[in-house]
């Protein structure tokens, strides 16, 4: 792959010093799948702080490196190629401090912001049992009382919630009973009593990241605790959740990425009919329709990236660039494990984690479907 237009000298030195986790992870990937043992993923994300990028997109204020999307995004691709479950723990972590980094007072910013940047991690909560795609089914209340406020409701499938000294949550702040919802964002660390963790969710991939359900129940918090204006949650987690997208994406890429790479080293390697796969034209077209995905994804997602940067609109691109880049990593790693065929499906080699890693990128922060849903109505318009 050439010189991407948007990189710079900067972007390249955040490359090699991401490339070299990547290769630490690597290490320690498939046991961590096999296990699903999040502690390991709890460590890589500790490591990656030392290496001063896991606030990489931080202002330097507090504690980060104060860089652009383009070199998370870089940062990002390159963990993926080394271990998904990092790094997809590793893009909820932004996605959390992007809450704040949108929303926060001054005070929260130097808080929480600071320590995340030094390894304290963050959730990021607005799923519910009754509420996935349909945000704004958020049960999770939260009630006004003297100084403060009383929250009540449960949280599933959220991402790093185990590992978590901090929780970023939304609760409903009006009345249940009125048709239309408002919802506020609150900060809650993890040692306040009416947090109650509850199960990790057993996965089919990323299973070293860990998902988790867990309950709030008459959690009191300060009014220090408000994330944002009272009200006004949900442009704010629907803001952080637009920035979350593209990273979910570039884990696509870095994924399709090792995934292509595997397929031609072993087409190389792989003799039938006294020659190599890869000299059969069939072999050929299907290496030929990876890495034309492989191109089209990361021109769409550093392109979003770059719209970002430049505070210009890129709600449709985030979309695309989040629907194509994952769907096509599903159909990239399914054609590895095709070609490698019976080895592919073995635990020999990674193909099959990858394809099975593949898939949890299609749903987590918004579904295909959703991404559907947000660019027909920014190219048509409601109606």
């Amino acid at each position: 792959m050439g010189k991407f237009p948007y990189f710079t000298e900067v972007h390249d030195e955040i490359r090699e010093i991401a490339r070299g986790a990547a290769e630490e992870f690597k290490k320690t990937a498939e046991e961590a799948d096999r296990n699903h043992d999040y502690k390991i993923v709890e460590k890589n994300l500790k490591r990656l702080a030392e290496l001063n990028l896991l606030g990489i997109h931080v202002p330097t204020e507090y504690g980060g490196e104060g860089l652009d999307l383009v070199g998370h995004m870089i940062a990002l691709e390159e963990i993926s190629k080394g271990c998904l479950g990092t790094a997809f723990s590793f893009n909820t972590q932004r996605l959390a401090m992007d809450a704040i980094r949108l929303g926060g007072t001054e005070e929260q910013k130097k808080k929480y912001l600071t320590a995340a940047c030094e390894g304290s991690i963050i959730s990021f909560a607005t799923t519910e049992p009754e509420a996935g795609s349909d945000v704004a089914s958020m049960k999770t209340t939260a009630v006004k009382e003297d100084g403060g406020w009383v929250l009540n409701g449960s949280k599933h499938y959220i991402t790093n919630a185990i590992i978590a000294d901090t929780h970023v949550l939304f609760a409903r702040s009006n009345s249940l009973d009125n048709p239309k919802p408002v919802f506020t964002g609150f900060i809650v660390s993890n040692d306040n009593p009416g947090i109650k963790m509850s199960k990790v969710e057993n996965k089919m991939g990323a299973t070293a990241s860990p998902t988790t359900e867990y309950f709030i129940e008459d959690c009191h918090v300060s009014d220090a605790a408000v994330l944002g204006t009272v009200d006004e949650g949900m442009p704010l987690a629907l803001s952080a959740l637009e920035i979350a997208r593209i990273g979910i994406g570039t884990q696509g890429l870095g994924l399709m990425q090792v995934a292509l790479d595997q397929a031609v080293a072993y087409a190389k390697e792989r003799v039938q009919f006294g020659k190599a796969i890869a000299k059969n034209q069939a072999i050929q077209f299907h290496i030929a329709d990876m890495a034309s995905r492989v191109e089209g994804a990361m021109n769409l997602l550093y392109h979003a990236a770059w719209l970002k940067d430049n505070n210009l609109p890129a709600a449709k691109e985030a979309a695309i660039a989040k629907l194509f880049a994952t769907e096509q990593c599903t159909w990239v790693c399914n054609m590895a494990m095709n070609i490698l065929c019976g080895p592919g499906y073995t635990t020999d080699y990674p193909v099959e984690r990858y394809f099975r890693d593949a898939k949890v990128l299609e749903m987590g922060g918004g579904t295909s479907e959703i991404m559907r849903i947000i660019i027909a109505r920014q190219q048509i318009g409601k109606f």
